[in-house]
């Protein structure tokens, strides 16, 4: 069973797009990566299927749930949360 589904998924920011039919399944227990260089769309990426980003086309299931949109709030009361990299998160450190 697939714990994370994306089909097709097509996002950016306004009129850009920066993601073109990405699909990718995670099924439970799975450990994936996703690594490319700057501007690849690695954060669109996770932005989108975290609902800080809605996509354009294609969809997403959590559990199998369609997640596609739905608010952060509600996708963190799923059992999902992004947790982006944060540089100088002690600035006095």
């Amino acid at each position: 069973m697939s714990l994370l589904k994306v089909e097709g998924v097509t996002s950016g920011y306004g009129d850009m797009e920066v993601l073109h039919d990405v699909s990718i399944e995670v099924d439970s227990q799975e450990i994936v990566t996703i690594i490319g260089p700057n501007g690849a769309g690695k954060s669109t990426l996770m932005k989108t299927i975290f609902g800080l980003l809605t996509p354009t086309a294609g969809r997403i299931e959590f559990g199998e749930r369609d997640i596609t949109g739905m608010p952060p709030d509600k996708i963190v009361r799923l059992g999902m949360a992004y947790v982006p990299q944060v540089e100088n998160v002690f600035p006095s450190l």
